[in-house]
């Protein structure tokens, strides 16, 4: 137990760093991370089929020539396509918010008839959950900017949570107090 409170201390303010780097900067520039992103896994992809590529020509072996044409092939549908696949996303997520936000709805009329359960709270929900739906149902990819912009958000107070965790645990000399 001791070791994994060191372990978990030890890279607690460097993982707040990191998440309070990175949120900050999706929250700020979150159309040009995700196109870096994109590169970045279209980059991996290019560098497997090189790799297999290289492997084929030095030892000849028929899968590593396949495993290279299917590592170029995803790389070039995902440079292609990465925009459009990532559009399609919020139209689904939009729907189930929508549906979500009807039975919610329903639900809350059909409380109406029970006098000590207040019902307004879960109306109140319902209609915001399908005032949202129908906003990222109709903006696809505006609500995904604000999906992401909203990730980054999460990403920065994890890190301010991670960084105040290692700020406090620096003062704990003893460990199985946890």
């Amino acid at each position: 137990m001791s070791s994994l409170f060191r372990s978990i201390q030890r890279h607690a303010f460097s993982r707040g760093i990191l998440y309070l780097l990175i949120g900050i900067l999706i929250f700020l520039k979150p159309k040009q991370l995700f196109d870096a992103g994109v590169y970045l896994i279209v980059g991996y992809n290019v560098l497997l089929g090189v790799i297999n590529l290289v492997g084929y020509l030095k030892n000849k072996q028929n899968g590593q020539v396949s495993m290279s044409i299917f590592y170029f092939i995803a790389a070039l549908i995902i440079w292609l396509f990465a925009q459009p696949i990532v559009s399609i996303l919020p139209i689904f997520l939009g729907i189930l918010i929508i549906i979500g936000g009807a039975t919610r709805i329903s639900r809350a009329l059909n409380l109406r008839q029970y006098v000590n359960i207040s019902y307004v709270p879960m109306l109140v929900y319902g209609i915001a959950l399908l005032i949202a739906g129908i906003f990222i149902l109709f903006n696809p990819f505006g609500s995904l900017i604000v999906l992401f912009q909203f990730f980054g958000i999460v990403l920065t107070l994890s890190g301010i949570s991670e960084l105040v965790t290692a700020i406090k645990l620096r003062n704990y000399k003893n460990p199985d107090i946890f």
